[in-house]
């Protein structure tokens, strides 16, 4: 009898392993993946006020949006909301909301403010140490809701918002989401450009509390600056929250995409009518500025950091240069304006033999013409000092090459 029951245990516990061996990875590929969607601020904390607007509301309304976008043409994607209406939430709740649900992805939205009414544009954070005053300025704006919570001292470790030296910590961290949140910054930086037609301020670092907190790639959003009156009348109107909604849609489809390769996924979402519709090359009449400066992919002062390539795409990516007729051409970027430059024009500040090509109705400027990535470095180092935000792009014959691909040929 004992032999009977302890034969029926071992085969009952050897079932279940094997159940639970082929089954977990079934389990597995039927997860859905889930984004948290924070909409900044709320309830007693309007966030940045501009002359019409809130920025809590204009970041539930992109927010909404975007989530909306999400959920009809996803499948297999669930999405979490921090907040679906005008309540407040301490940031560490919105942290503990990304943890508890395991998220693959957080996205943070917010609209930006500044002393100057002439400020304007988008840009897109990660976390790291704010390598400039306007990054730090960023970050402490953001994290000094924690303000309003009693004894934020003892809940946030001593964390101070508002002292420099709290922000140190972070350079200290090592965040292994980085990468992906750098590759998804830079992905939604490209539609506000693409998409939107916005002032493209880059991917930059900075110690914001709650994504340091977030388990998953994470990346905190500024949609423009609602101090900027023309900025601010396109944020609150319904088609510039929409747009803007849909520029960082179509950055959660390539996201999606690079993912469900890397999982032996297909992609299971449907391009959505908003991503179908034919945009004007023109920018917009309420963009303030009458030239566009396009910054580095990853605007933080430290130029030697670069997302992590997988060396399988490098090589495939080296195969099809080396079948190509042509060899890539390296240049490096100065600037893009909206009409041609006189050769002479201060704008160069002295540089001689700048080229252009044109693209999406910008002539964008460029320097040099290398085979060879490390020269293209060296011109690139040189002209700094003038060109702070210069990088380098690359062309086989007349296709121009993405920043992952130029960054996948450096190496």
């Amino acid at each position: 009898m004992k032999f009977t029951n302890r034969y029926f245990l071992v085969s009952q516990f050897i079932f279940i392993s094997v159940g639970v061996f082929f089954c977990s990875p079934i389990a597995a590929q039927d997860s859905k993946f889930t984004i948290v969607l924070d909409a900044g601020h709320g309830g007693h904390d309007p966030g940045a006020l501009g002359s019409i607007a809130r920025e809590k509301d204009i970041n539930l309304a992109v927010t909404l949006d975007l989530g909306a976008l999400i959920e009809q043409n996803f499948k297999d994607v669930r999405v979490v909301y921090t907040r679906k209406t005008d309540k407040y939430l301490t940031l560490q709740e919105r942290a503990d909301i990304v943890n508890d649900h395991h998220a693959d992805l957080f996205i943070c939205i917010h609209t930006n403010s500044s002393p100057s009414p002439a400020a304007f544009g988008t840009e897109t954070f990660t976390l790291g140490l704010a390598k400039t005053k306007a990054n730090l300025d960023v970050a402490m704006r953001e994290n000094s809701v924690i303000l309003l919570e009693e004894d934020y001292r003892s809940k946030y470790k001593g964390f101070d918002p508002n002292s420099v030296d709290s922000y140190i910590m972070f350079e200290f961290m090592q965040d292994k989401y980085l990468d992906r949140s750098v590759e998804f910054s830079s992905t939604v930086q490209n539609e506000f450009v693409n998409y939107c037609h916005r002032t493209d301020h880059g991917v930059r670092q900075a110690g914001f509390w709650v994504l340091h907190r977030s388990a998953c790639p994470s990346v905190l959003i500024e949609l423009g600056f609602i101090s900027n009156g023309p900025e601010e009348r396109y944020l609150t109107s319904e088609q510039g929250q929409k747009e803007m909604a849909t520029g960082i849609y179509k950055a959660v489809v390539e996201y999606k995409r690079a993912h469900d390769k890397k999982t032996g996924r297909l992609l299971t979402s449907s391009v959505s009518s908003a991503e179908k519709e034919e945009k004007n090359d023109e920018p917009k009449q309420e963009q303030p500025a009458k030239r566009i400066i396009e910054k580095t992919r990853f605007n933080n002062g430290d130029m030697n950091k670069k997302p992590v390539v997988n060396e399988d795409e490098k090589n495939t990516l080296k195969e099809t240069v080396q079948n190509s007729d042509q060899n890539p051409v390296f240049k490096v970027q100065l600037f893009a304006a909206r009409k041609a430059l006189d050769p002479n024009a201060a704008d160069f500040k002295g540089v001689s033999n700048v080229d252009f090509y044109v693209e999406r109705g910008y002539h964008k400027y460029t320097l040099g013409a290398e085979t060879d990535y490390s020269k293209i470095e060296k011109i690139r180092r040189e002209i700094l000092s003038k060109f702070p935000d210069a990088f380098i792009i690359a062309f086989v014959g007349d296709k121009k090459l993405s920043p992952q691909e130029v960054l996948r040929l450096s190496k």
